[in-house]
């Protein structure tokens, strides 16, 4: 796949972007070649779109409704929501190992929208988003009314408050989920092209593991698209960074780019690390979490759909 993104060291800040505010320089050269990946029609793509505007509303109807119910029903209730945007979106979730139900800090790489989808239709998580994302149409309310605990990156001096709400929630017995790269990326590895990883794994929320002497549960989120080979008549599975929401690009854009895709499957894959579940500093739990995320993301060959070990569902 051609790209002109400039390389830049791992770990490093992006230009417009700094240790505190990390700016991933993924750009449109990181995205496919014009007819590289499947599609769908525009009739079809309407549709997904009625579909998605329709879960989501139907979404914030049920979240007033979620009080009354047990504990066990808001899981469910959830997951079921989180599975049918997916479902709208023409998105086939698999799932590897098994996510955490209950007190644990959830870390995963971060490439797209999708994985604050994907990672709810797993597990009970509230999230941890920057605090624009409340001021999204439809998904800010949708996010505030979810129990989503906000940082303000613009105000660095709110950061203990937030690792401190974190580890709350982490005490009560609830999962959080984070990205500490703080910010998306395209998804390719650094053997793929120059477009290369987003910043390091940032060691401040694992502070409230430490807190909380709360497991941490590292988590890869992949994306591929399924086609049939012209040549065999195989369907055959590939990555792709079409699902990607490239940093200088609106959140239309990159659902439009999603709900055109025909064959698009995200892969959740719980990484088992020892050692992470008795944490006891930072830095060191953000470095191992960060090296099973990338291992755990390490290019496949071009091969055929899962087999038994995955669990599949249709979405």
């Amino acid at each position: 796949m051609k790209t002109r993104s400039r390389p830049v060291p791992a770990g490093s800040a992006r230009p417009g972007g700094s240790l505190w505010r990390p700016h991933s320089d993924c750009g449109p050269a990181c995205l496919p070649d014009p007819g590289r990946t499947p599609g769908v029609s525009a009739a079809r793509q309407l549709g997904r779109l009625v579909a998605l505007v329709g879960a989501l509303l139907f979404g914030g109807l049920l979240l007033p409704l979620l009080p009354v119910l047990s504990r066990a029903g808001r899981q469910v209730a959830g997951r079921a929501w989180a599975r049918g945007v997916l479902r709208a979106a023409g998105i086939r979730l698999v799932v590897r190992g098994r996510p955490p139900l209950r007190r644990a800090l959830l870390v995963a790489n971060h490439v797209s929208w999708l994985d604050v989808v994907t990672v709810l239709a797993v597990t009970p998580a509230r999230l941890l988003a920057k605090h624009e994302v409340r001021s999204w149409p439809l998904i800010g309310p949708l996010a505030a009314l979810g129990g989503t605990v906000f940082i303000d990156r613009t105000r660095p001096r709110t950061l203990p408050g937030t690792v401190a709400e974190v580890a709350e929630v982490l005490r009560a017995g609830g999962v959080v989920a984070v990205f500490p790269e703080g910010t998306t990326w395209c998804g390719l590895p650094p053997a793929a092209g120059d477009c290369g990883w987003a910043v390091r794994f940032r060691p401040a929320m694992f502070q409230a593991a430490v807190d909380a002497a709360a497991p941490v549960v590292p988590v890869h989120l992949g994306y591929r698209v399924e086609f049939t080979d012209p040549t065999t008549g195989a369907v055959r599975a590939a990555d792709t960074t079409a699902a990607a929401f490239l940093a200088e690009e609106s959140l239309y854009t990159s659902v439009r780019r999603v709900l055109a895709l025909r064959g698009l499957v995200v892969t959740l894959t719980v990484v088992d690390q020892p050692g992470l579940d008795r944490p006891a500093d930072r830095r060191r739990l953000a470095t191992a979490a960060e090296a099973a995320v990338r291992a755990a993301g390490a290019p496949a060959p071009v091969r055929g759909p899962a087999g038994g070990a995955a669990l599949e569902l249709a979405a």
